[in-house]
């Protein structure tokens, strides 16, 4: 179940629960910049949710803030406002909605896009990150099998393959052995 702090007063906050319902999210309601901000700090969230009739100059700080903190930040704006406000708090990484169902419903859709595209991003580099230390672990064990034996990079290769073909090891932790023999 998702955390989300709602930032607004009371009537609000219990308006913007509704438009969220059934989300399956679990609520938590601050009314100052200050009680927001250490909610923000010490509790695990998903979201944060400012209302833009917080008073002046409230709810772009604590939307500034949460959104500062790696937290998908949605703030709702007034109708007329939508527009001008999205493209003031995109710099920024928060998301502007107008006050109703549909575009809360369209902005948690693109939070889900943005999310899923990230985890794939972050799962591509994970992948590319451990082929590039087994890269680098080959080539140091290619050098060394090279400075110790005098074997040319296409026979330290061929060394390294038969060693852990021999071993029914993998190629890198063929490598690694002949680093820890020879370094």
């Amino acid at each position: 179940m998702e955390t989300v702090l709602v930032v607004a007063k009371r009537p609000r906050y219990d308006e913007i629960r509704t438009l969220l319902s059934p989300g399956g999210y679990a609520f938590i309601r601050a009314e100052s910049e200050r009680e927001a901000r250490m909610k923000i700090l010490d509790i695990q969230l998903s979201l944060v949710i400012v209302d833009g009739l917080l008073p002046e100059g409230t709810a772009k700080e604590v939307s500034v803030f949460s959104s500062s903190q790696d937290i998908d930040t949605i703030l709702i704006v007034p109708d007329g406002l939508l527009w001008h406000m999205a493209g003031t708090m995109r710099k920024y990484g928060v998301y502007a909605a107008a006050f109703n169902r549909d575009s809360v419903s369209s902005v948690l859709g693109a939070i889900g896009v943005a999310r899923e595209k990230t985890m794939k991003a972050e799962e591509k580099n994970r992948k590319l990150l451990v082929r590039l230390r087994n890269e680098k672990l080959l080539t140091e064990a290619k050098c060394l099998l090279a400075l110790k034996y005098g074997m040319s990079e296409n026979d330290a290769h061929c060394y390294i393959e038969k060693k852990a073909m021999n071993c029914r090891v993998s190629l890198s932790d063929a490598a690694m052995s002949i680093v820890r023999e020879l370094a």
